[in-house]
């Protein structure tokens, strides 16, 4: 399996220009940045030890975020992720911060691995949860470089397509120095291949930023009902966009915020709404809000902290399509009501914690989005969960840290 793989990546270099050309015409790829992709960079490394940090997207990036500001002062970091979003996010936060460099993450092809470790030649290696990448993980080891895979997680899906190949995977595994694991399935998951590196030390993404700020604006916006759809995917905005319809009679003054997953997929939104004669508004931000608007679509991914101020009522995306939910973290630390859908398998611990708090309700249709809201609009509740999760995410973030500080070389 090992060799096949090593052959069929190979071989896929030769076909790799032409499939990132067409996802850059369909603006899935940057027009200026694709060749880091390819290995090829314009940056450079500074002389001594650097940390490499790989993930995939946005909600894997900000799940290490404190991983690298606690490494970031003594220590030259590279971070890799592999989508457009989630290096804006990067920029966001470490925009004109030294020692710390993004790069688009090379394609697991041998000829682009080599010529990235040749170019970066990390110290140590973190990995993100499923980010497994053979050629990546067998060169490292190669080379004696230590590789950690943190937040480590196996979904039952992946588990199901793993155990086929079970002696293969075994080998993979078996390369990780340490495999932090987010659950207590997972790391049963991983131990199943005979992995005799596994831990849990808790999830990551109950970690908070510090720079986690939910100090409420005065946006002009005190007399509307606010109601945020987050992350929403394919069928879920046309949800929220009906369920808005369906209360505005009720709640004159309602005003729902639509912030898709995929900014790329707006215009199909603006559809949606234009078919219920809605009032609505496209922007990057909430400065250009008119009263008569009804319904507010962003088209950014720079503002959603400061949108999420706006209210206590959200609805969390990913959740009522089989995609597995997002983090509800950063709006339960709004002490915000959190609406979703039945499939929130990427995080189940934290969405069964959120639940049992009475601050996460699930819902399975239209109709039962409706009522909720309904009730919760008419019955105004105070919850305070943010001080709980500070200190569970402090307490797993410290005892991380401890552990990785063994592989750390100041």
């Amino acid at each position: 399996m090992r060799i096949a793989y090593y052959l069929l990546t190979t071989i896929f270099y030769y076909l790799l220009r032409p499939y990132i050309y067409l996802r850059i015409l369909k603006k899935k790829e940057c027009p200026t940045r694709y060749q880091e992709k390819l290995g090829k960079s314009l940056r450079t490394r500074k002389d001594g030890k650097l940390i490499w940090f790989h993930c995939s997207s946005i909600g894997e990036l900000k799940s290490i975020f404190p991983i690298i500001d606690n490494y970031l002062k003594k220590n030259q970091i590279l971070v890799t992720t592999s989508t457009l979003s989630s290096n804006e996010i990067f920029e966001k936060k470490y925009k004109n911060t030294e020692n710390i460099i993004h790069q688009y993450a090379p394609i697991d092809s041998p000829q682009i691995i080599k010529k990235f470790f040749k170019r970066w030649k990390p110290d140590v290696i973190f990995f993100t949860e499923s980010e497994i990448w053979p050629n990546q993980i067998f060169y490292a080891k190669n080379k004696g470089i230590p590789i950690i895979l943190l937040n480590a997680r196996i979904s039952n899906k992946s588990f199901i397509k793993w155990k086929l190949i079970k002696n293969s995977m075994s080998q993979i595994l078996n390369c990780f120095a340490l495999i932090l694991s987010q659950s207590n399935e997972s790391a049963d998951h991983f131990k199943y291949f005979g992995t005799n590196n596994v831990m849990m030390l808790g999830n990551l993404k109950f970690v908070i930023s510090e720079d986690f700020d939910y100090h409420k604006e005065n946006l002009n916006l005190e007399n509307r009902l606010i109601f945020i759809a987050l992350s929403t995917h394919p069928s879920e905005e046309e949800i929220c966009i009906k369920t808005h319809a369906s209360l505005k009679s009720q709640f004159s003054n309602l005003l729902t915020i639509i912030i898709p997953r995929h900014i790329n997929r707006i215009p199909e939104i603006e559809k949606k709404i234009i078919n219920t004669k809605l009032n609505f508004l496209t922007s990057e931000t909430i400065d250009n809000f008119k009263d008569n608007i009804d319904i507010l679509v962003i088209n950014s991914y720079g503002n959603t902290k400061k949108i999420l101020k706006l209210s206590k009522y959200v609805f969390i995306g990913g959740s009522l399509v089989n995609h597995g939910g997002q983090n509800p973290i950063e709006v339960a630390c709004n002490n915000s009501i959190i609406f979703h859908g039945p499939y929130t398998h990427n995080f189940t611990e934290i969405y069964n914690f959120l639940n049992k708090e009475n601050v996460a309700f699930k819902i399975n249709s239209q109709t039962e989005l409706i009522n909720e809201l309904k009730e919760k609009f008419n019955n105004i509740k105070n919850i305070n969960i943010k001080e709980k999760l500070i200190k569970i995410g402090d307490e797993i973030l410290s005892s991380i840290i401890k552990k990785l500080d063994q592989y750390i070389i100041h």
